[in-house]
């Protein structure tokens, strides 16, 4: 993802958060000359304490939606006081963008972690959008499309989050175009059959988590598998 730009000081000059890691991870290490735990430095204080309060924000918008993800519902999940969360974000909206940065990354690597079997490999559609699928029904997805749906009406955090959103899909996309199947999709519709099936699972997903249709799901992806392949014999049906 592109260098964070919000307004988390923590995050300037030559200190870096290493966002995804738990408070455990960052926690004092043992040295082994003297086997005492070695004191944190304020740096390292520092993103704990940041890394803390993305995690409390990320299960809080995952949990009761973004609305009631207030900063006061955030520091009683990080454990951390109002106080602490300005001293590193100068605003609740410079906590999201951060959050949101952080979501997109790991969203990534979930993606390419279900569909990287499928880079050397000639493989089956229907498998191929098995793992798409999948990807897209993590439940940071969801925490994806709450901001999302704020940005809509929220003109300040939709010109914030414009930039990851971009980085985002860009990524996204060159990622699917490492799968030889999806890679093969003429010139002229490669990117729009990319992102029409990733939309439908994204759409599929958000429905499911209110009104699940099962019954549809493999059926659905034999329809487009379908289309997909008849992409490549020149037959769409018409």
């Amino acid at each position: 993802m592109r260098p964070s730009t919000t307004g988390a000081r923590v995050l300037t000059g030559t200190s870096r958060v290493v966002l995804g890691e738990t408070p455990t991870e960052r926690s004092a290490t043992m040295t082994e000359a003297q086997g005492q735990p070695q004191r944190r430095t304020q740096r390292e204080r520092r993103e704990a304490t940041v890394g803390k309060l993305v995690d409390a924000t990320i299960t809080a918008i995952s949990e009761v939606g973004y609305g009631k993800a207030s900063v006061q519902e955030i520091c009683r999940r990080a454990g951390v006081s109002h106080g602490g969360l300005f001293r590193h974000f100068e605003t609740r909206l410079d906590l999201v963008v951060t959050v949101a940065e952080e979501v997109g990354r790991r969203q990534i690597a979930g993606f390419v972690a279900r569909v990287h079997p499928f880079f050397t490999e000639a493989s089956d559609f229907v498998e191929v959008l098995r793992a798409i699928r999948e990807a897209s029904r993590s439940p940071l997805n969801i925490v994806w499309f709450e901001l999302l749906l704020a940005a809509r009406t929220d003109d300040e955090l939709r010109a914030r989050l414009a930039p990851t959103i971009e980085a985002y899909s860009k990524d996204i996309y060159l990622t699917a175009l490492r799968i030889p199947a999806i890679a093969a999709q003429p010139d002229e519709i490669r990117q729009v059959a990319v992102f029409t099936g990733l939309h439908m699972f994204d759409g599929e997903t958000f429905v499911n988590a209110v009104y699940p249709r099962p019954d549809l799901d493999e059926k659905r992806l034999s329809f487009v598998a379908a289309f997909y392949a008849s992409t490549l014999t020149g037959r769409t049906g018409g």
